[in-house]
């Protein structure tokens, strides 16, 4: 499996976990001398509307798995989805509150590679079979950022919720 990473070009995220944004941008060279052309998701499109859908993991350990991807699309800017994080596991709800305060901001695909062709020492893959997106620390490509992380009155709840259960981990360790 490879991987190639782009900041998320994040669209939104919301108090209940759901993200949208890029996953992949079309044509930039990464860190790898990868560059995904347009149309090398197609197949993986195909796959997921029957079924065969990508996981979504944190920083591509496959013990890992913090939500579910929803919708997935090219543009002809890049490949979109939506996803939700499932906030009941205590990794997802940590990567929620690191995305809303800009502390992370990297997605990174891993794939296998069907069909590419080489230009001038740049690999440009024409055809990828997308196994996962991960949400990363250190992407390979810079192109991409975070443009809107939504919240809404619940979130006072949810943190809230969090600094209790904080609490009550610390308390515990100090009276041991």
């Amino acid at each position: 499996m490879k991987f190639l990473s782009s900041n998320v070009h994040l669209k939104s995220i919301n108090d209940h976990g759901e993200i949208s944004g890029y996953a992949s941008v079309f044509n930039i060279i990464d860190g790898y001398n990868d560059a995904v052309v347009k149309g090398a998701f197609t197949k993986s499109i195909k796959d997921f509307k029957s079924g065969k859908k990508p996981k979504l993991l944190w920083q591509h350990d496959t013990n890992l798995p913090i939500g579910v991807i929803e919708e997935i699309y090219e543009d002809s800017y890049g490949l979109f989805i939506k996803s939700q994080l499932i906030l009941e596991i205590p990794k997802a709800r940590e990567i929620y509150l690191l995305l809303k305060s800009k502390a992370i901001d990297g997605f990174s695909i891993g794939y296998r590679i069907k069909d590419s062709y080489f230009n001038n020492n740049i690999q440009y893959l024409t055809d990828i079979d997308l196994l996962e997106v991960s949400i990363v620390t250190f992407p390979a490509c810079k192109e991409a950022v975070v443009e809107e992380v939504k919240s809404s009155e619940n979130d006072n709840a949810f943190y809230m919720d969090l600094i209790r259960s904080t609490s009550n981990k610390i308390k515990n360790i100090t009276n041991r």
